[in-house]
């Protein structure tokens, strides 16, 4: 689970910056101070135990899907520009890390992954609608929040006693 807040946060701070720096806002002491009060509350729950097949098991199903992701990314700022689109690259990266959540979602299991995923290809293809000067903006802040919330939802389980 602390590594699950750990990344999540980290990205959602690097998202929070793309959406900030979208208004022409060089803001990245916020989603910094947002993600520092995230992970520190969630430092303070109990993290649930895992057996170390399971640790094993999950440790390779997201080096996987990371690694796909890795080059989806890759594919995305290769390609965006070559064909045209380089403003369209930060929102299809947001589909591209909402789909790479989807298999973590059933293989961890993780359910909250399942509304992660959905919500980052949902603010990711929005944002395609948008006029390109928007997109950044309008992909960064959604994505954000959207982890921060999946890192309380990820707390408020384990806060439960749900393996997570």
């Amino acid at each position: 689970m602390r590594g699950a807040i750990w990344v999540l946060n980290i990205f959602a701070t690097i998202w929070g910056v793309i959406g900030l720096a979208g208004f022409g806002w060089p803001a990245k002491a916020v989603p910094t101070v947002i993600s520092v009060m995230v992970i520190t509350w969630a430092s303070r729950i109990p993290a649930p135990e895992r057996t170390a097949a399971d640790a094993k098991r999950i440790g390779r199903l997201i080096g996987m899907w990371t690694m796909v992701e890795g080059i989806a990314i890759f594919a995305t700022f290769a390609l965006a520009p070559v064909l045209g689109i380089p403003d369209a690259a930060v929102p299809i990266l947001a589909i591209v890390v909402g789909l790479h959540f989807l298999p973590l979602a059933r293989g961890i299991p993780m359910p909250v992954y399942y509304a992660t995923g959905s919500a980052m290809i949902a603010a990711g293809a929005i944002a395609l609608l948008l006029p390109a000067a928007d997109r950044h903006a309008a992909t960064g802040i959604p994505c954000a929040i959207i982890l921060w919330v999946s890192c309380v939802a990820i707390g408020q389980r384990s806060q439960r006693g749900i393996l997570v």
